[in-house]
């Protein structure tokens, strides 16, 4: 029989679970295979295999920066390019989900909250703060939230008995080699370890957070590589306002998922500000790193994007409320439990009716993509989204948004308000002896070569899910080319999968 001290725990781990085997069963009858909602996964696992390859990037020779985290891929290296290595990023997303809900569970029984709203909390809390829904996209962002609350379980400890735990240290450091937004909540913790007479703790846990990133961005420029990757600067440049903080904070409020950002950010600054808070000297300095983290989050970092780059934010500030909620008035903690419903309510819809029918979108798209790839081993290819691509690459991948190519990224972004120049994309192509590509029009623009010559397009029928396109057209980057390239087309399109639509456009046309 479980005890009290893990009752909590289990609820709350079991209710994550039951979360993520249904997101994964009606991913499955949709998509009719197994595959993950979000292309990104795959970038991580040819970078894994390209380490295991002695390159760092997604090219064998070439370094790039492709993957945002600095530990992720390193988890993913068992068995580089096999079906097991696939399936690592599920395996390690259910382990990092129940060890985060456990967490979470445990964090709620400490609280002091009554039976009833720790139950409520305990079953409500995995979706409301989206545990289950990020967990089964299968990057870095379950992982990096699970060290964001190992941190808080060390530093609750810490304020409570004054004894720095090896959770804290742990967590703190751990935390940004998982995802660079974690610094700001692991040095706002040794700001607090300072602010409360542990001057040498503070600045030595300090130390060991920046060390590793800053070692890392070393790492990285004798890769001949910036210091930052560029799958971040890629994705924060350019048309998306780079790092002024009040084009990001716009964006962030009234992006997709900007609502429930700001509803906890204001949550989260009442609790520090709230008389009742500031009373107890503990909550008040658990609240005071996770509000400035969350600050420095709407302002630099990013909300949206199948709901995953909040994720984290959402925990730490959904585990200062806890701890804020029995000081709190009755009329401030019915708001938090029914934001955490409310959240709980919005989260699960867009899951399940958007982001769940991105996996069958991603496998009539990027994966059919890959599979033409594979009908022509060896030759050269420009693309806007290498996921599959790079994973089972069959020749050079040229990537031509810039998450693994420095020099695509400045391209793209270099001209006069983050404009790039006309053509930018087929110089690219022709110094990379890429002789076809697959792109979104969209994305590309003008960066289209006039001597392009238009193949095919891929689409689907009933598009659905989270996807930038639903249409990728098809060039022979090189004129020459386009009969072979037109053979292969032909030959996938008696092979593609029931709903994918690969349609051949006319020679004259």
């Amino acid at each position: 029989m479980k005890t009290p001290a893990t009752r909590l725990p289990a609820i709350c781990a079991l209710s994550a679970a039951g979360g993520f085997l249904l997101l994964q069963v009606l991913s499955y009858l949709r998509a009719g295979v197994f595959e993950y909602p979000l292309d990104d996964v795959y970038i991580h696992l040819a970078m894994a295999k390209g380490i295991m390859g002695g390159t760092y990037g997604i090219n064998p020779g070439e370094p790039a920066s492709a993957a945002s985290s600095v530990l992720y891929p390193l988890l993913l290296l068992p068995f580089p390019g096999t079906g097991f290595q696939r399936m690592l990023p599920l395996a390690w997303n259910f382990v990092g989900l129940m060890a985060l809900a456990w967490l979470f569970g445990a964090h709620i029984a400490r609280s002091g909250v009554s039976r009833g709203v720790a139950l409520f909390l305990a079953l409500i809390a995995p979706f409301a703060l989206n545990m289950p829904g990020v967990a089964a996209l299968g990057m870095e962002h379950t992982l990096h939230a699970l060290m964001v609350m190992v941190l808080l379980t060390g530093f609750w400890r810490f304020l409570r008995t004054g004894e720095m735990g090896a959770a804290l240290v742990a967590g703190a450091v751990l935390s940004p080699l998982f995802r660079f937004e974690g610094l700001a909540l692991s040095l706002a913790v040794a700001g607090v370890l300072v602010l409360k007479g542990r001057m040498r703790a503070g600045i030595g846990l300090g130390m060991a957070v920046i060390l590793p990133v800053a070692l890392f961005a070393l790492f990285l420029v004798s890769q001949g590589l910036e210091p930052l990757p560029s799958s971040v600067l890629a994705k924060i440049g350019g048309r998306y306002g780079g790092f002024d903080p009040f084009f990001r904070l716009a964006a962030n409020v009234l992006g997709y998922g900007g609502a429930a950002a700001l509803a906890a950010y204001v949550l989260v600054t009442i609790a520090l500000l709230h008389p009742a808070t500031r009373s107890d000297e503990r909550i008040s300095m658990f609240v005071l790193p996770v509000w400035a983290a969350a600050t420095a989050h709407m302002l630099i970092g990013q909300v949206g994007w199948s709901a995953r780059y909040e994720h984290y934010y959402l925990v730490m500030i959904g585990a200062a409320l806890v701890l804020a909620l029995p000081p709190l008035g009755t009329l401030l903690r019915g708001a938090v439990l029914c934001a955490a419903l409310a959240a709980a309510g919005y989260y699960t819809f867009v899951n399940v009716t958007v982001y769940n029918w991105t996996a069958r979108a991603i496998h009539l798209q990027q994966r059919q993509m890959a599979r033409l790839a594979e009908l022509l081993p060896g030759v050269p290819v420009a693309v806007n989204d290498i996921g599959w691509m790079s994973w089972d690459r069959r020749g050079h991948i040229l990537d031509l948004w810039g998450l693994a190519s420095s020099e695509a990224r400045q391209a793209r972004t270099a001209g006069a308000g983050g404009r790039p120049e006309p053509e930018w994309a087929a110089r690219l192509v022709e110094n990379a002896s890429a002789r076809y590509a697959m792109i979104y029009d969209g994305w590309i623009e003008e960066g289209i070569g006039a001597q392009w010559r238009l193949v095919a397009t891929l689409g689907m029928h009933n598009p659905r899910g989270s996807l930038t396109a639903y249409g990728v057209s098809i060039y022979a980057t090189d004129p020459d080319f386009e009969p072979e390239l037109r053979e292969a087309v032909r030959k996938l399109a008696r092979d593609l999968p029931k709903d994918a639509e690969l349609t051949e456009v006319s020679a004259n046309e």
